[in-house]
């Protein structure tokens, strides 16, 4: 942190780089799972600064503010969403089994701890903090319907869904994978379903959106 005020060799300063940085991703870790458990007016630094095995002082050295470190948690769990996000199963010529699939794999991710816990902060500190919470939406929600809309709309250009508005169809879409079941974990009222409950929603919904949307002759069969 204070490289520009040693004189020591530059070997020296070198060596201390990865201390320094071993010691803020100590202190990410530390405030990611107290954030997550108490929110942010649940915690202070000094908290953080024992959760990592560091000072105090370390602790303002790297980060000015409580919410200064706050937004980095949350700027590096949204970059974790947004990796997640691209390892989605991809779309395939079998319509039906495809969306399938796809929603599978996006309700699990959406289901998450890590996810549901970067929703459940933002859900109490997103008011306060609205620069991130538009971060949040922007690698998160946001990005998650823009890339099921291109996927939709590769699947219109091949003919087997017929839409006008591809924004609206992923919509209803993301929404019918998940009905209330994503919330409702989140909330902590239920726990997470089943492989063969979520199949059962999911396959549901994808064969609600194709009768609206699909062709019969070719979708019915995939």
């Amino acid at each position: 942190m204070t490289d520009s005020q040693h004189t020591s060799p530059e070997p020296t300063r070198r060596a201390g780089r990865p201390k320094d940085m071993a010691k803020r991703n100590a202190m990410m870790d530390a405030a990611t799972s107290l954030f997550f458990r108490h929110g942010l007016e649940g915690v202070t630094m000094e908290a953080v600064a024992r959760e990592a095995g560091v000072s105090k002082v370390t602790v303002y050295g790297h980060f000015v503010t409580k919410e200064a470190l706050f937004g980095s948690v949350i700027r590096r769990e949204t970059t974790i969403i947004r990796r997640g996000l691209d390892k989605l199963p991809d779309t395939h010529r079998a319509v039906r089994q495809s969306l399938i699939e796809v929603g599978l794999g996006l309700v699990r991710f959406l289901l998450e701890p890590h996810v549901l816990a970067v929703e459940r902060v933002m859900t109490a500190q997103g008011e306060q903090y609205p620069e991130l919470l538009r971060a949040y939406f922007e690698a998160g929600p946001w990005a998650t319907k823009q890339w099921l809309q291109e996927k939709l709309e590769g699947l219109a250009k091949t003919g087997h869904l017929t839409f006008t508005a591809p924004q609206s169809a992923a919509d209803q879409l993301c929404s019918m994978w998940q009905g209330t079941l994503v919330t409702e974990v989140r909330m902590g009222v239920r726990q997470p379903p089943c492989d063969e409950e979520l199949h059962r929603q999911i396959s549901s919904a994808v064969d609600v959106f194709l009768a609206a949307y699909g062709e019969p002759s070719r979708d019915n069969n995939g």
